[in-house]
């Protein structure tokens, strides 16, 4: 049996997301967007973190990095900002050991309106989380938005739930979300919490 029920979303679940991991954010604040795409993750985190936080993006296509850039330029945000380009695997090559991360956003499957061969992958996704638990403050909060209806999506959404289930629950609080029109393609939403503390 799964150790996390699945509700429905009262809202949108990217916007149940950023409302979501909103709460765990702060002036001054460390997050990552483990898959920055169109940027919009990025834009979201960089406004929360303010003046003196840090986002660090990562993405694999150099075009998903110029993009998002461009729009944290605009928007007077990109000095909070550090975009690699490499795999969100390799995250902690990018960071300091003892670095404490407030959020972090996974938004998977591909870049709108790029090529749909390139994919993320479930092994590569869970090496990920795997570091930003890793570095997850008590209190933390990491959002997982997986995409079924493309090759490759259920897939990943499958082993990344597998993944999520073998979590001790005294370390984390898993949920999984639903939209309202949910169905065997349609998106789901993992919200993870890391206990501020372990219950007695």
């Amino acid at each position: 049996m799964p150790k996390f029920s699945l509700e429905t979303a009262s809202q949108r679940l990217t916007a149940e997301a950023a409302s979501w991991l909103r709460e765990a954010l702060f002036e001054g604040a460390f997050a990552v967007d483990a898959t920055v795409g169109n940027g919009f993750d990025s834009l979201f985190l960089a406004h929360q973190v303010g003046k003196t936080g840090t986002v660090l993006g990562f993405d694999v296509q150099k075009r998903a990095l110029g993009d998002a850039r461009e729009m944290l330029k605009f928007a007077g945000t990109i000095d909070r900002a550090r975009f690699i380009h490499d795999s969100h695997s390799h995250l902690e090559n990018y960071i300091e050991p003892d670095q404490l991360v407030h959020g972090a956003m996974f938004n998977l499957g591909y870049l709108p309106r790029g090529d749909r061969r390139i994919i993320t992958r479930p092994e590569t996704t869970i090496l990920a989380l795997q570091a930003v638990l890793r570095h997850l403050t008590p209190g933390g909060r990491i959002t997982v938005l997986a995409y079924r209806g493309h090759e490759g999506g259920t897939f990943e959404y499958i082993q990344i739930r597998l993944y999520l289930e073998e979590l001790s629950a005294e370390f984390v609080r898993v949920e999984e979300l639903a939209g309202s029109n949910d169905s065997e393609t349609a998106p789901r939403l993992f919200r993870i919490l890391k206990r501020p503390t372990v219950p007695e």
